[in-house]
């Protein structure tokens, strides 16, 4: 082949490599709920049973998932950037795991770990709270707590007393060997990401799920703390399997919804402050704005 062929060649691949349209990304949104019983979570009530006749109350709930991966329609999985996720009932913004990048697309299934895996749970990988907090003491195995439950139960007594849902790496009753207690959690989902779009789901913990299926779960019987009791640690990761749930939102354009809610809160505070809630409307003074030729009002 001649130098000029050869040049040419290379030129031309360089002009398609440059002229391919970038892939396209999208942000997600995950809003993470808590259900007992069908119903959202009441915090610090002891308004609860289960099935093993256990009345108990659910105070907090501090937890890590990581890894998160969504399926696409080829069957490959697409992993966010962010790794580990740190969820706290006390923590309002924790509630909500922002994700950045994902190729637009629609996706047919969600895999996250519940809990930290070997590769990520490591003494000292945290070093500020509320994340360091959740550290697992190393004569234990080390690491972190995949989740802190905390609340009260009523006790074989009649007694309200503490109940520690604590779930992390298992040991032997000498401590000389451990277990891990992570799974990974695979949820079907009919999602889809789109550009310039909020695009959101929601990820509930059936809370009352930790305690049924396949294991019947008895305060009673397992104690108010568990971290040195591997059999609880095992009989909590064999009903973990089915405590999550996703469901899919409206996707909405970032500014529609903007407006949206500006339009719906201008309502409620008018039909408050005035006696024609017919007449002020959202619509209306905007209208009236626009009359005025108030240019530079922003709404």
């Amino acid at each position: 082949m001649r130098k000029t062929q050869f040049l040419t060649l290379v030129l031309a691949a360089i002009i398609a490599v440059s002229c391919t349209k970038p892939a396209s990304h999208g942000d997600m949104r995950v809003n993470v709920n808590y259900s007992v019983n069908g119903k959202p979570l009441i915090t610090d009530s002891l308004c609860y049973t289960n099935e093993a006749g256990n009345e108990f109350m659910i105070t907090e709930i501090q937890w890590f998932i990581s890894k998160m991966e969504l399926q696409d329609e080829r069957g490959e999985w697409v992993s966010s950037e962010q790794k580990i996720f740190y969820i706290d009932t006390d923590i309002p913004e924790s509630q909500t795991l922002q994700i950045a990048s994902i190729p637009v697309g629609r996706y047919k299934a969600l895999r996250f770990v519940f809990g930290l895996d070997e590769e990520d749970n490591r003494t000292g990988l945290f070093t500020d709270p509320p994340e360091s907090e959740m550290f697992w003491p190393d004569f234990l195995g080390g690491g972190y707590h995949y989740m802190k439950l905390n609340g009260k139960y009523l006790n074989a007594e009649g007694h309200l007393a503490p109940l520690a849902i604590h779930l992390g790496i298992g040991q032997n009753e000498d401590c000389t060997e451990f277990y891990q207690n992570y799974f990974i959690v695979e949820l079907p989902i009919d999602f889809t990401i789109k550009e310039n779009t909020v695009n959101q789901f929601d990820l509930t913990m059936v809370i009352d799920n930790w305690f049924r299926n396949p294991n019947l779960y008895d305060f009673n019987e397992f104690g108010s703390a568990i971290m040195q009791n591997q059999a609880a640690q095992q009989a909590l990761k064999e009903n973990g399997k089915d405590v999550f749930t996703t469901s899919t939102q409206t996707q909405q354009n970032p500014t529609a919804m903007k407006q949206e809610n500006l339009s719906e809160r201008f309502k409620n505070t008018m039909q408050k402050a005035a006696p024609k809630p017919h007449f002020w409307t959202w619509e209306n003074v905007k209208e009236r704005f626009q009359n005025l030729r108030f240019k530079d009002l922003k709404i």
